[in-house]
């Protein structure tokens, strides 16, 4: 079993090492806004710290985990948010990925219902391969130190550039990513060791099926899509979410087969959430419908946030919060 184990890690390395990679995704996307759009900078209009977390494919030894940490801020006298953001990728517990980034939108008032959210993030990125994880085969054999000569360990560095932007109202929303724009240089897309452009394109809408006398949403449902392609890999996520405060579930089906060049749907996706006060929890499970990867053990997500309202920045004068789901 463990045989299997490695080479599954293996396989998924190799082809990380042989093609433009994917980045990571989290299915929990709106919990990690910042990773997901420039735009989402700032949108509950309020101070917000959030930390995730996911463990793919648990049933194999260090296969992929990703972490992820951000903060942003609404400054109310410039319309504008920023925020900064760690996210850092392990791949089989050998390769590493880290990528620092500064995020900002600015709101654009259209009119009474509608605004424009544009926004940029400047990063910078750093893999490496982290040899004194790795059991050669001498070792495996022998049981003793390596008789390899152990490569020296070198670092991959990049500058990183993103852009978006964002429509919407008080019920809908859609925006677009553009990430790695360095990629539309010949000499980044021509290096390996640079990520291949990806475009994001994400939307949904929110209905309040419930107000009480004093006009507080008790009740609201919300449908969304996810729609990404890079390096000639296309992705759909159709879900929806249901919350009452305190509690909220949702259910989404990630890889929806409507494209013929790629494979079918490969999860779908469990969330259930819980509010007490301004902090905000929720956890999710990816059942995985591939039968390769039936005995992985899918996927589990735990996304934590915290928002408060802050003076920095100017007196709390809304436009109008993004109604992406609460988290």
């Amino acid at each position: 079993m463990k045989l299997k184990y490695i080479a599954f890690v293996v396989l998924g390395l190799f082809l990380l090492k042989t093609s433009k990679s994917q980045d990571s995704q989290f299915s929990q996307f709106y919990s990690s806004p910042l990773y997901l759009s420039p735009s989402l900078t700032g949108a509950t209009e309020k101070t917000r710290f959030i930390a995730n977390y996911r463990n793919q494919w648990p049933n194999l030894p260090k296969a992929y985990t990703d972490y992820a940490f951000s903060f942003d801020h609404y400054l109310y006298d410039y319309k504008s948010g920023i925020g900064a953001m760690i996210f850092r990728t392990q791949e089989g517990g050998v390769y590493n990925t880290t990528n620092l980034g500064l995020t900002y939108s600015y709101t654009i008032p259209v009119n009474r219902e509608i605004s424009i959210r544009p926004g940029m993030k400047a990063g910078y990125y750093f893999r490496n391969i982290d040899y004194n994880s790795i059991d050669f085969a001498d070792q495996l054999t022998r049981s003793a130190v390596s008789s390899i000569e152990i490569p020296k360990e070198e670092m991959v560095k990049h500058y990183d550039f993103s852009t978006s932007a964002l429509v919407y109202s008080s019920f809908y929303w859609f925006g677009f990513t553009g990430d790695h724009l360095l990629s539309l240089n010949k000499n980044f897309s021509d290096d390996p060791t640079y990520p291949a452009l990806k475009i994001s394109v994400y939307g949904g809408a929110q209905m309040n099926l419930f107000e009480s006398v004093i006009s507080k949403v008790d009740r609201t449902f919300t449908v969304s899509f996810f729609y990404k392609n890079q390096a000639r890999f296309n992705q759909l996520d159709l879900g929806a979410y249901y919350e009452e405060h305190p509690f909220r579930i949702g259910l989404f089906f990630r890889g929806v087969p409507v494209f013929k060049d790629n494979a079918g749907m490969n999860a779908v996706v469990l969330l259930a959430g819980y509010t007490y006060r301004d902090i905000l929890i929720n956890y999710s499970y990816d059942i995985s419908t591939s039968r390769l990867l039936a005995s992985t053990g899918g996927a589990h997500e735990i996304s934590l946030s915290y928002q408060f309202q802050l003076g920095w920045g100017g007196k709390s004068n809304k436009l109008g919060a993004v109604p992406c789901p609460h988290f």
